[in-house]
């Protein structure tokens, strides 16, 4: 009887070493996403695209982030944000409540430059809904959801965003 329960000892710590336990790490965040306009900066991003850097409580800063718009569809656009460890942060975005669906204060929106095309007027706003979908490196797996606001004013969209993100 005693070599089957040393046997059992033994399988069970063969067992206990072959499949690690894996642990979730769930965290709120909050981000705040700067893309100047070319004519402010000097440099511009791809065509049908925004750029600059960005700013993720608890994950770091990064100056390489970009957002390619209508990737997902109309209104539906997906942020990479990569990192200095080459890391890289998928994350789909949704206007909110449709596809580039702006508002801004009184008539101010016909007044000034914002720098985008399109979209005249100082300043304009719009909600937008956050949902991580993967990533490399450090986020590979990562998942998570948030929402926020984007402004543009003075050829500047500055995005500030909150939720939770969940780290394998």
């Amino acid at each position: 009887m005693s070599k089957f329960f040393l046997a059992l000892a033994v399988v069970a710590a063969a067992l206990a070493v072959a499949t690690p336990a894996t642990a979730e790490t769930t965290v709120p965040y909050q981000a705040t996403y700067v893309e100047p306009a070319p004519i402010n900066t000097g440099f511009a991003c791809a065509p049908g695209t925004s750029c600059g850097t960005a700013s993720i409580s608890g994950l770091g800063h990064s100056d390489n982030q970009v957002v390619v718009f209508n990737a997902c569809g109309f209104g539906c656009h997906i942020r990479t944000v990569t990192f200095d460890d080459g890391s890289m942060l998928f994350i789909r975005i949704e206007d909110q409540p449709s596809g580039f669906a702006f508002t801004s204060p009184g008539n101010s929106g016909s007044h000034g430059y914002i720098g985008f095309p399109g979209f005249p007027g100082n300043p304009q706003f719009l909600e937008i809904t956050e949902t991580i979908i993967g990533g490399t490196g450090r986020f590979a797996g990562a998942t998570g959801s948030g929402t926020g606001t984007v402004r543009l004013h003075g050829g500047m969209a500055i995005g500030k965003t909150s939720g939770t993100i969940t780290l394998p």
